[in-house]
């Protein structure tokens, strides 16, 4: 067999190579996705748009500040990981 019929065996072997091919590209997809995530319950709660019935534990401002890092942070780590093959 040749190694192209090996890589095809391995489950997660096509997505490494796509993520290990645009490292860039999907860093920031990574990394607006974890924002996202973070951001959005901080805005729709008691602090932001009121919508959801909580307040950030740790206050406003230091929620924002700590929402800006999550997503590059994260996303470092796990295209850090990919590529490097940790």
């Amino acid at each position: 067999m040749t190694t192209a019929d090996n890589a095809g065996q391995q489950p997660g072997a096509a997505r490494q190579g796509l993520l290990a091919r645009y490292p860039l590209t999907f860093y920031f997809i990574i990394a607006y996705a974890f924002a996202w995530v973070v951001w959005v319950p901080l805005a729709l709660s008691q602090d932001g748009a009121g919508v959801l019935s909580f307040h950030s534990p740790i206050g406003a401002s230091a929620s924002v500040i700590l929402a800006s890092f999550v997503g590059p942070f994260l996303s470092a780590f796990i295209m850090t990981g990919i590529i490097e093959g940790s």
